[in-house]
């Protein structure tokens, strides 16, 4: 009996802590700051006000009560080439955004409607345009999703393209190489759910097929790069197809070099 009244008069104090806590002016929401992540290339200083004011942020109200999703989606609705990362809490009141520039990956196309929509690695769409000249120096990709209802600043519903697209970023990132550098050596992306390969054809004289992209593409991804840029690779001046796939039987990834003609 007296360890259940020790237990009720515990969680009173408790509570009464807790209202005291987020009822203190110590403890209320009084600045906010940004801080990026990655040297900015369209964005300065001077923006910073104002994509902290697109955030609508709270001031005066408790720093524990932050809904920092709601928040960050609001900033990411009026910057849609910023992703927040995190909106750090810095005790006793204040909040630090944490934000990096989205950078371009793929350039969708829809063939019906004859437009681009320039996408991250997220699938977020950044720009929409109907000229092959403004997407020049960004990898290509025909896709068969209906994009016409989509807008700058939404993400693209996942499919079985869009899924393989969206971990083709990740693979290229964890393969060493950035958005720019990517787009450097890809000049298109094609996903063949009929046959369940990924072709990536370069600006060099060589293509990768990728077997089954849907499982293990950063390792295929890794597999095909090291056929031609590694120690024993062939070499970029490779004419040719990389093809990669795994020997289900040995559970090992292969990379073949099959020379054209």
């Amino acid at each position: 009996m007296k360890t259940k009244r020790l237990v009720i008069l515990l969680s009173i104090f408790a509570l009464l802590i807790l209202i005291v806590i987020l009822s203190s002016t110590l403890f209320s929401l009084s600045k906010v700051e940004l801080a990026f992540l990655e040297v900015p290339t369209n964005y300065t200083i001077k923006n910073s006000q104002d994509i902290i004011a697109s955030g609508d942020f709270n001031y005066n109200r408790s720093i524990f009560l932050v809904n920092k999703d709601a928040h960050s989606a609001k900033i990411e609705a009026q910057f849609p080439n910023l992703k927040v990362v995190n909106i750090e809490t810095k005790f006793p009141n204040k909040l630090v955004v944490q934000v990096v520039e989205r950078q371009e990956f793929l350039a969708l196309y829809q063939f019906d409607i004859d437009k681009y929509y320039v996408v991250d690695g997220d699938m977020k769409i950044l720009r929409i345009v109907d000229n092959a000249l403004a997407v020049s120096g960004i990898a290509q990709c025909m896709v068969t999703q209906d994009l016409q209802n989509y807008k700058v600043g939404d993400f693209i519903a996942y499919d079985k393209e869009t899924t393989i697209l969206s971990e083709l970023a990740s693979a290229f990132w964890r393969c060493g190489y950035s958005e720019k550098e990517m787009n450097a050596l890809v000049k298109s992306v094609y996903v063949d759910n009929v046959n369940k390969e990924l072709t990536i054809s370069t600006y060099c004289k060589f293509r990768f097929t990728i077997k089954a992209p849907e499982t293990k593409l950063a390792e295929k991804l890794f597999a095909g790069n090291n056929a031609v840029f590694g120690d024993k690779g062939v070499g970029e001046d490779f004419v040719g197809e990389i093809l990669v796939y795994e020997n289900s039987k040995e559970h090992k990834i292969y990379a073949n070099a099959i020379l054209n003609g």
